[in-house]
């Protein structure tokens, strides 16, 4: 939530009638990306394996907003379930990351999806103290 419903509880989202485009992925949740410019100095403070990995996903991680609590979701792609309703089993995945960096869209569920026969969900969630700050305090 951003502007007024900042800090509130949940409110229901809007109706729409019609078709809902969803071709496009939603902005990453705000993180604090490292610095990896000087490799000598970011290999002092992570092994290389998580300096490579970070060097990978960081291109996907700049299209960052507050507004980026979205689902991202796979269907098979021989589904018609307009005509023929079927029931899929669903994965659902929480990427993990130290619950710093990272997004949903940096794991595309479509093969899987299509190959397994199952509808796959991944999602954005709030990351650093945006997500984990825990004061203490009223729940609101």
């Amino acid at each position: 939530p951003v502007g007024s419903l900042r800090f509130m509880p949940p409110v229901t989202g809007a109706m729409w009638t019609g078709v809902r485009m969803a071709n496009r992925f939603s902005p990453v949740c705000p993180q604090r990306l490292p610095d990896l410019k000087n490799e000598t100095a970011a290999l002092k403070r992570m092994p290389r394996g998580r300096l490579e990995h970070l060097k990978r996903i960081l291109p996907y991680l700049n299209n960052q907003s507050e507004d980026c609590l979205y689902l991202n979701i796979y269907v098979p792609a021989h589904a018609d379930l307009r005509d023929n309703p079927t029931m899929f089993p669903v994965l659902v995945y929480i990427h993990g990351e130290s619950y710093m960096w990272g997004a949903g869209s940096l794991y595309d569920g479509t093969v899987l999806s299509s190959y397994g026969g199952l509808v796959v969900v991944t999602v954005n969630y709030r990351l650093g103290v945006l997500g984990f700050l825990n004061a203490n305090a009223d729940p609101h």
